[in-house]
């Protein structure tokens, strides 16, 4: 009878002994600039109460997030996300601490695919509670992602999830109607968008704006308010592109993404998220990123 070869489930994957030294020298570079900003790592756990995700504005479908049950039948998930556990963290076993409190982590994250069933990544990251400064948090970003992806300095896209909003709210959207515009601009289908809604001209114009000060001029005159958290942002390796959509429903105020050349997508991820820790009774400003690593 053939031996039967027992394999890891979906896209796991074993980090071999010559993996492990790369990553472990790597984490710890990264440990060593956190800590010079004045984060403490903090770590949270595998498992979580769904709810903690869909109380937050969950920042993947459901159909991403593996399910299991424990014994009292309460759902829960694989830690797809970090940035929402350590909001939780922070409002309770930290909720006597004074702000700011920051906090860095590196942890592997689960995530299914209908192709690749369930696959992890491991991710590096930080979140700043209680700080209104978004030029630190992108300096800190790009500096660990040079030292996460062999010194390249990563292209950092930025936009702001107030611009649409403001938008979405003059024109009269409703949930579906913002959510259906959402998933367009987020997969680049411009032209569906002007079929789809017709009264969408203003987005259109958001959407074709890019660059620096003169794309968030313009775009400060289509909206008929003020960007200074855009205009505050300085930096050769930084655009601004409002054909931009939020990944996540949390976000506030900008958001971004990082490439780095050589890798096939986006490597990082971040924004603000001011509402956040309010959902889970500590209101608080906020901002942070995550960084893959594999």
């Amino acid at each position: 009878m053939r031996e039967q070869i027992i394999r890891v489930p979906g896209d796991m994957r074993d980090r071999l002994p010559g993996e492990c030294a790369l990553a472990r020298r790597r984490e710890s570079a990264l440990a060593e600039l956190f800590e010079r900003g004045g984060y403490q790592e903090a770590a949270t756990p595998v498992l979580e109460y769904y709810t903690l995700f869909t109380r937050t504005g969950c920042p993947l479908p459901e159909k991403e997030m593996t399910k299991v049950i424990d014994r009292a039948g309460r759902i829960c998930v694989l830690r797809p996300d970090s940035t929402a556990p350590i909001a939780r963290l922070v409002s309770t076993r930290l909720k006597n601490q004074p702000l700011p409190i920051k906090l860095w982590y590196a942890q592997t994250v689960y995530r299914e695919d209908g192709a690749r069933g369930c696959y992890q990544l491991r991710q590096a990251g930080a979140e700043a509670i209680g700080v209104t400064n978004d030029a630190e948090i992108l300096e800190l970003a790009a500096q660990a992602t040079a030292i996460a992806y062999s010194g390249k300095v990563p292209h950092i896209e930025v936009s702001h999830a107030g611009a649409l909003q403001t938008l979405f709210s003059r024109l009269g959207y409703d949930e579906a109607r913002i959510s259906h515009a959402l998933s367009l601009i987020r997969r680049k289908n411009f032209a569906a968008l002007g079929d789809e809604l017709p009264d969408s001209e203003p987005l259109l114009a958001l959407t074709r704006l890019s660059g620096g000060a003169e794309a968030i001029g313009r775009a400060e005159q289509l909206l008929e308010t003020e960007l200074p958290e855009l205009r505050a942002l300085t930096g050769s390796n930084i655009t601004v592109d409002f054909s931009l959509a939020p990944s996540v429903g949390y976000y506030t105020g900008i958001f971004f993404t990082g490439f780095v050349e050589g890798a096939p997508g986006a490597v990082l991820n971040g924004g603000r998220y001011d509402s956040l820790l309010g959902l889970l009774g500590r209101p608080a400003p906020a901002v942070g990123f995550a960084l893959t690593l594999e």
